[in-house]
């Protein structure tokens, strides 16, 4: 197949994918589409919960690339004629990109597969926007033998124009955890709150001492954001409830941050409820994102392989985001490399965000992708695999 051909067939990919989305942990329909294009081009697969691991190429030496494949809670407004048909889901945040540049770029390798210095691994992953999150699941397979030696992913980004990617070394993007716990008190009439112990005003002294966390206990030179998102306690304007539940986010670009703000709020909170007669009950489990920490030698490789492609016309370095990308599981045991892919159309500067029922990335975008993930695989099998 051309380059064109492969293209037609990532687009046609691309708006099946699109038009039948599935939530984390239920990509069942989307598992057996992209099984039924594996087998129709002989590419190998195995199947692990909802994801997919397949193989091109053969040989020890071996590199991983990754797609996710989950779609999100979200009632699309593009007004595409293949828009959801599942309602209230939506690929809105490109994931349907993510698997159709990541098939095409299959049918790319299959094509040279006599060429290859090794096996490719090709990681469709599922549940990328619910922890513990699909990389946790599929890591133990994809480190079975042959052992990926690094491991290769790109997210589309509306804040860039097609034709250019973003790439730095080192941190990338931050840690994601999540801040969930409850305060319990004693309910009373809110005309007799010496009868009782306020949990609210608990919950209230507690998120003040979280933003003390971010403005006194952390180097103003490190990132980090601390966002409490929803406090729900309470039903009544003449009562004074037993319970006060509160969720929040933690993001960061330094892991020893990340553990020590976890730290204090878990050595500090039960005093501070103490204060107020009430008690602190969390629910935080360990199962949050790493910051995604890329690596410099193959950040270099993945670069070299946009100057060589013939749809990326500007690398450029953008900023540390505080996005949270669970691609950071695979970077604990393997080094890595992975990129965002502009898709606003040239000219019309950023469209719709992320996670934006009306984000609809621009399809000229596919070959830009399917190359870079191509290119980055030959670069690393050329430097890597020699002899």
């Amino acid at each position: 197949m051309n380059k064109e051909d492969i293209f037609l067939k990532a687009v046609e990919f691309r708006r099946h994918l699109h038009a039948h989305p599935e939530l984390s942990t239920q990509e069942f329909q989307t598992q057996a589409y992209i099984a039924d294009v594996l087998r129709e081009y002989s590419i190998p697969f195995r199947m692990y919960g909802t994801g997919i691991i397949a193989t091109v190429g053969e040989g020890e030496q071996c590199v991983a690339l990754r797609a996710d494949m989950d779609a999100l809670g979200v009632t699309e407004e593009t007004g595409l004629p293949y828009a959801s048909e599942n309602e209230g889901v939506m690929h809105a945040c490109g994931h349907d990109m993510h698997m159709a540049m990541l098939l095409g770029a299959a049918l790319v390798l299959k094509g040279m597969e006599k060429q290859l210095k090794g096996t490719v691994k090709l990681v469709f992953q599922p549940s990328e926007e619910k922890r513990p999150g699909g990389a946790r699941l599929l890591l133990p397979h994809l480190m079975e033998p042959p052992v990926p030696r690094a491991i290769f992913g790109q997210h589309v980004y509306p804040g860039l124009p097609v034709g250019t990617i973003g790439i730095r070394s080192g941190a990338f993007f931050a840690s994601s955890d999540n801040i969930v716990f409850a305060v319990e008190g004693k309910g009373t009439h809110a005309a007799m709150p010496q009868m009782g112990s306020d949990p609210i005003l608990a919950a209230v002294a507690l998120i003040q001492y979280y933003q003390t966390i971010i403005t006194k206990f952390r180097d103003p030179l490190i990132p980090a954001v601390l966002s409490i998102t929803s406090i729900h306690g309470g039903t009544a304007n003449n009562v004074i409830p037993d319970r006060v539940e509160v969720r929040g986010t933690v993001r960061t670009h330094d892991n020893g941050l990340r553990h020590r703000i976890f730290n204090l709020i878990r050595e500090k909170s039960p005093a501070i409820c103490d204060l107020y007669g009430c008690r602190f009950l969390p629910d935080m489990p360990d199962n949050g994102l790493p910051p995604l920490v890329n690596d410099p030698e193959l950040v270099q490789l993945v670069k070299d392989a946009a100057l060589r492609s013939s749809c990326v016309e500007e690398t450029m370095e953008p900023a540390p985001l505080t996005l949270g990308e669970d691609f950071a599981i695979y970077l604990q045991q393997l080094p890595g490399a992975f990129w965002i892919l502009g898709v606003a159309p040239k000219g019309e500067g950023q469209t719709a965000p992320l996670h934006n029922p009306q984000m609809s990335p621009d399809e000229m975008a596919i070959p830009a992708g399917i190359e870079m993930l191509v290119g980055s695989c030959l670069n690393y099998m050329s430097f890597i695999f020699r002899g």
